[in-house]
Order: structure tokens, then sequence, then C-alpha cells
């Protein structure tokens, strides 16, 4: 696993994660403002456009998880580039489209690409940055976000009344081009040290779940809760995501490969960071799209104006998002979660005040707060969710996280839209008024205003817009709620601080499958070293391993997916790792490391013993394996590094903890040489010598 130097480098390879979501985010909210233009250029019908728009945020939200495994399969940066490649190709057919049909096609390619790159960008912060770093990264990624809700539509708007329509959707291959130049250049290659393996009922059952779920939030958003087929959609949504819970879970029991990993929720960091993010989208995102809609029906503001005066919502967003690194490190990410989730509900609650002949500066106050909030709250439950996610599982742990986020932008939208329908339809006094006339009215805010302006009704059109007022108050008071929720779940679930022996990195007592896996991966190493042993490294083939060790060629790679991994693969380093999480705290980091040492080591039996000498012997004469050693000493040093800056109180990347971790590391590397010579060698008494004799000059 490669990981970007600490330096400026690896935030100009941020600059280039940014520039790939801010097109995906530019081309989601582009397309509302362009779909009038649309029908008539393609001669699309109404069930066309809302295709092109539900279409691409299915993909979107379906993919994550799929896309998170082939990033942690593959490769990344692969991965990452070529959905960038994959969305500005399907931009360039959206705007040589002739006809609905093409249109479509290109528009779902696009959101199955803008998955697979919101996903590899939010693990690439797991991957780029140590977890000190990470908050500050994940603002200015969320910050970036953020940007294109407001760019997407002003740009738009500004085209569509000056240009071609189809410059709408090429304005994304220019962003692309230069995300792939910046990612080719500026991010490093990263995936799975050992490749997971494919999951396809899983995968399966989690994109039909997500896709029926999403669509049919989306129905339920447009024609009301009680349509049949959003019910039907939803329930068989919810039933399929259920299925794939307990099959992942059972796969996970047998020994096998889910697609998410179920060890990941036991980190009430990650599973609680991942849903506090989810609720406070789903609380902002219903502001987001009613907000347009009462500034034009019920201010009388053009698309245009509407959007701009959108700004303080993003600049509060934006406003929020940078800070939260600094104020979780001053405040604890617990704190800074629950001030946002404050905030939120502040500026719902005075949003709820909100009326016909409120001033844009009012509204912009309360925007802005409730934007402050969101972007505090987003920001900092994302990073927890993040610190403790190990570069490993980075693809399928960030696709996760991205799920919440993505199903909570559909299911706020349905909730919000509801709620101000039944309060608007509420509202409504229409004594008096032509049934026509009524009957458009009760429709939509538009068609009461259009059927006022039509009778000349001056009073007609106050009710319309004074009901929707009405309802746009009851949908921020139901925001507000959810933000109660929020914090809520946060003093019940966050945990007030991030520390190292959080469960997703301190491995629980072995189970009863663990054993299994253990004695299957002890068994297929045995026969390894018994023929390396007696026909040599290179003689040996992966065919031979296999029949000698009576397993299945599925079951060897999945436990070794290369052969250098038989010699050099061991389970002394997370040993390690544990016993120095476990010493006393107020033990200094170099004598604690002693101590870890030594409870690992000093138990060795002569059969482990003579086990580690023969794998030091192999390394040292085959090429091979000396090179791939590499590899695992720079990853111990980094595993290391980041439990012994924890201890000190420290940065990982501090230059006095790199110093002492690889002296550390050096000596013991020392001694694996030492003990070749000696069959009777104490290796626990070897290091603890080796370490004692550097200690005076490792002071931390």
């Amino acid at each position: 696993m490669k990981q970007v130097a600490a330096g400026p480098r690896r935030w100009w390879a941020l600059g280039a994660v940014c520039l790939g979501v801010l097109a995906g985010t530019l081309d989601a909210t582009v397309l509302s403002v362009a779909l009038p233009t649309l029908a008539r250029a393609l001669h699309a019908t109404e069930s066309d456009l809302e295709w092109f728009s539900s279409g691409y945020l299915m993909l979107v939200a379906a993919a994550v998880l799929p896309a998170g495994l082939a990033g942690d399969r593959f490769g990344r940066k692969k991965v990452l580039v070529g959905c960038l490649a994959v969305f500005g190709a399907g931009s360039a057919l959206c705007a040589e489209s002739s006809g609905p049909g093409l249109f479509l096609f290109a528009r779902l390619f696009m959101g199955v690409a803008a998955s697979g790159i919101t996903v590899m960008a939010m693990s690439a912060l797991s991957v780029l940055f140590s977890e000190a770093d990470r908050p500050k990264a994940v603002g200015i990624y969320e910050a970036a976000n953020f940007l294109g809700l407001p760019a997407g539509p002003l740009l738009g708007g500004w085209m569509l009344s000056r240009l071609w329509w189809g410059w709408v959707f090429l304005v994304n291959v220019p962003v692309v081009v230069v995300g792939l130049i910046a990612a080719l250049l500026l991010i490093p290659e990263s995936r799975a040290a050992r490749r997971p393996g494919l999951d396809p009922l899983g995968i399966a059952a989690s994109t039909a779940g997500l896709v029926a779920l999403i669509y049919g939030l989306i129905q339920a958003g447009q024609k009301g809760w009680g349509d049949p087929a959003a019910l039907c959609l939803m329930t068989v949504g919810l039933a399929a995501l259920a299925g794939f819970g307990v099959w992942e879970r059972r796969l996970g029991q047998q020994g096998g490969e889910p697609l998410v990993d179920p060890t990941l929720f036991r980190s009430a960091w990650f599973k609680w960071g991942a849903v506090l993010g989810g609720i406070a989208g789903l609380a902002m995102i219903g502001v987001l799209f009613l907000l347009p809609q009462y500034f034009q029906a019920v201010q009388g503001a053009s698309a245009l104006v509407a959007g701009f005066r959108l700004l303080p919502l993003v600049g509060g967003l934006i406003i929020g998002a940078l800070p939260a690194s600094a104020l979780a490190r001053a405040a604890g990410p617990r704190l800074t979660v629950l001030l946002g989730f404050v905030l939120l509900a502040a500026g719902a609650i005075c949003g709820t005040m909100t009326g016909t002949a409120s001033s844009t500066a009012f509204i912009a106050i309360w925007m802005a707060v409730l934007g402050a909030g969101t972007g505090l709250t987003l920001t900092a439950a994302t990073a927890a969710a993040l610190s403790r996610l190990p570069a490993e599982r980075s693809g399928t742990g960030s696709a996760v996280v991205q799920t919440f986020q993505h199903t909570a932008g559909p299911l706020g939208t349905a909730i919000m839209g509801s709620i101000l329908a039944v309060a608007y339809q509420a509202r409504l006094d229409l004594r008096g008024v032509p049934s026509a006339a009524a009957a458009a009215a009760r429709q939509s805010v538009y068609g009461g205003v259009a059927a006022a302006t039509r009778l000349g009704s001056a009073a007609l059109a106050r009710v319309a817009r004074s009901a929707f007022a009405g309802g746009l108050d009851a949908a921020l008071l139901a925001s507000s709620g959810i933000a109660v929720v929020g914090i809520l779940l946060t003093l019940a679930f966050l945990p007030r601080r991030t520390t190292v022996t959080d469960s997703s990195s301190s491995p629980a007592r072995p189970g009863l499958r663990d054993r299994k896996k253990a004695r299957t991966r002890a068994t297929i190493q045995a026969c390894a070293l018994r023929l390396f042993r007696e026909q040599g490294y290179d003689a040996t083939t992966i065919e031979q391993i296999i029949d000698a060790a009576d397993v299945s060629e599925t079951t060897f790679f999945r436990y070794f997916p290369a052969k250098e991994d038989l010699v050099l693969e061991d389970d002394y380093d997370p040993q390690l790792i544990e016993a120095f999480l476990a010493q006393p705290p107020d033990l200094p980091p170099v004598q604690a490391l002693r101590a870890a040492f030594a409870a690992v080591f000093g138990g060795m039996s002569g059969l482990d013993r003579a086990e580690q000498r023969e794998r030091i012997a192999l390394i040292l004469t085959v090429p091979k394996l000396r090179a791939a050693m590499l590899d695992q000493v720079s990853q111990a040093m980094r595993l290391l590094g980041r439990a012994m800056a924890e201890r000190a109180g420290r940065r990982p990347d501090d230059f006095a903890v790199r110093t002492v971790t690889g002296a550390i590391v050096g000596a013991v590397m020392a001694v694996s040489v030492a003990i070749t010579d000696d069959p009777d060698a104490d290796i626990a008494a070897l290091i603890d010598r080796a370490i004692a004799q550097l200690e005076p000059g490792l002071a931390l």
C-alpha cells in the first residue's frame, strides 16, 4: 500500500480529487435548469425528463458499493481515472444526442461513472492523509463539493440564455481533462494488499435494493407517499437490502469475503459518523430543494436570480466545512458534530418565520446559519467515519459512507416535499374560486399563480403564495426536528474522543470462524515452507502448494494473493500493535514497545523460532522476496509510527516519530539477520537488547 509522503504533493493531489468531484456535482445540479430546454430540443416527454434526472441519481447511489470493491481489488487510481474518462465521454455524448433514448443512455453511464468518482475520491483521503490531517482534507473535499451546488444552476442558466444547449454538458469535458491529468500525475496507485474476493450475490442484492429504494423515494416525492408503485418499490428495496445485510453477515461468519466487511461496523466512529452524516444531509437537502421554488413562485424571481439567492446557503456550507478540522482537534469530533446540529436546528427554526414578505437579508441570515451547521456536521461526521478506516478497506468503507449520503438526498426531498404539499393544501382557501382555477392551485403554487394571472385575481395569487410559505415553514420545522434527532444520537452514541484502541483497529478476541481461518492459513504456509525447503523457492509452483495443502485454488488466493505472501505474511505485526496498545498509558513509547515485543516474541516455541529463521533465510537469498520485503517494512513503520505518535501525543508524520520508528525497525531487522546464524537465539531477548542499546537516544 503506497501512501503520499508528507509535503505539498498530497495537497496538490487533493486538488485533483476535488476537480473530479466538482465535475460530478456540476452535472448533477445543472440538469435542473436544462430540463425545459431538453424537452424542446430532444422532443422528450415528461416521463423522459423524469428518467433523465432520476435514472442518473439511482445509479449514482446504487453503484457506490461495487465501485468501492473495484477500487480495493483493481486499484483506486485506475478506477478513478477510468470513471473520469467515462464521465467526460458521457458528457460529450449527451451534448451530441439527437433523441431522448441516446441521451438517457449517456446519462446512465455518467451516473455509474460519477459514483466511482465520488467513492474513489473519498477513499483517496484515507490513503493520502494521516489521521491527523484527514479532517482538514475532508473539509476541503466537502467545500469543493458544495461549490458545485450553485455553480451548476448559475452556469447552466447563463449558458442556456446565450449559447447552444449542448454546452451545458460539454462544460464538463475540460474539467474532466484537467482532473485526469492531475490524477495521473499526482495521485498514487493503491489497492488492498490482499485482493478482496468478489461477492456476486452481495453486489446484485445491494444494487437492486438501492435502485428500487431510491427510485421509490423519488416517486414518493413526486406522487405522494400513498402512491402504490412508490410503496411497492420501497418495500422491495428495503427487503433486498435487509437480505443483503443477512447475507453479508452469514458470509463473513462462514469465512467468505463479503462485499462490505461487517467488522467495519464494530467501530462506533465509523458507524455513527456515517449515520450522522446522512442525517445532516437529510435535514438540509429539502431546504435546497424547496427554496428555489419559494424564490420563483412566491417572490417572483427568475431562475438565475433564484440561483444567486442560494449563495448564502452555499457560503454557509463552505464556512462550516473549512474550520471543522481545527475545531475537531480543539474540542473533539463529538462536540463539533453536536455544535453543527445545534446551528442547523437554529437556522431551520428561524426559517419557520419566513413569510411572503420576508426580506432577502433575513432569509440569507438563516440560510447561512443552517448551511454552516450542515457543513460543520457533515465534515466532522465524515472525518470521524474515515478516522479509523484502514487504507486497506478505504474503497468499500468510503462506499458505505457515500451510500448513507446518497440515500439521504432523495429521502429528504421526498419527506420535505410531502410535508410542504400537505401543509400547502391545508392552507389554501379557495372559496369562491372557479373550479378550474381551484384545481390548478391545488396542484402547485405555480398553477395557482398562473390561474390568478389569467383571472386577474390578486387575492388568489396571495392565497397560493401564502399557503406555499406556510408549507415551507412546516418543512423547515421538520428539518429542525431531524437536527434534534441528530443531536440526541450524537450525545448517545458518538464517542467522546478518538483513540487508537478503537474496535476497528484492535482485533477482538478471535472466534471459531477466525480460528478456523487461521488454521487454514497456517496449513498452507507450512506446506509451502516444506516444499521450498525440499525443492527450492523458484522451483516450487503454486499448483504444487495447493495440492500439498489440499485446498481449492479460490481458498489459496483468498489468503495469499501472491507467492511472495507465503513467506512474508505473518500475524506478528497486528499482535505487536495490539500488545503495544495494551500497555499502561503512562509508560513512555519506547518502553511500551519493549514490553510489547517481550509479550509477543517471549512465548515463541522452538518450532515458531525455527519457522521464523527459515522465512528470514528465504528472504535473504531470494531477490524477489527481498524486494517485496521493502513494502512490508514500510507498512510496518506506518503502523508502528501511528501507534507511537498517539502515545507520545504527536503527529504520525512528526520527524522525531519517524526517526525513532525507523531506528527500532532497523534494530529488529538486524536481529532478524542475526538469528539465522544461531538456532538457539532468544528473539525476544535480542530485540530487547537491541532497543535498549538505542533507547538513550530515542526519547519521544
